[in-house]
């Protein structure tokens, strides 16, 4: 039985609205910068989850200043599609550059777990902007009550 594809997202430290990003999974490695404008992207991808484990489409945009990377979050039956695409703009193109489908474990708990680490980080405001913590809490929630209703199945 082959082992099910996990993501990891790791959120570095912000320095002057610039944030060092990397993506991995067992067949992909994606590094980046991302800036702050012209929306936080950590606020965002904590939109995005909220929206996803409701079952919503979504996306996020990593904005490199000019070039841009989307995050997809796509709900089929249980799973969640994750697709990554680039482009040279934010009205531009799109080139798919990564694939796949997982559970909530192995898609939306990494991208959670690194919005919690970061959230703990300390940082100058100047730098990065926190992350609303009611719209943290919020998934905070989601998750928590995703994981009792899958302790039931067990």
């Amino acid at each position: 039985m082959t082992k099910p594809r996990k993501i990891e997202l790791n959120l570095g430290n912000p320095k002057n609205g610039w944030l060092p990003i990397e993506l991995k999974s067992t067949d992909f490695e994606l590094k980046f910068n991302a800036s702050n404008i012209p929306k936080n992207p950590t606020d965002k991808l904590c939109e995005s989850l909220i929206l996803a484990m409701n079952g919503i489409e979504t996306e996020i945009c990593w904005n490199l200043e000019p070039e841009c990377y989307f995050f997809e979050l796509k709900q089929s039956g249980k799973n969640i599609n994750l697709n990554i695409s680039n482009s040279s703009g934010i009205t531009k193109n799109r080139n798919p550059i990564y694939e796949m489908t997982g559970d909530i474990e192995s898609v939306i708990l990494p991208m959670y777990r690194s919005l919690k680490k970061f959230s703990t980080q300390e940082f100058d405001n100047a730098d990065w902007k926190k992350i609303d913590q009611i719209k943290l809490n919020k998934l905070t929630e989601l998750v928590a009550s995703r994981k009792n209703e899958n302790t039931n199945y067990r």
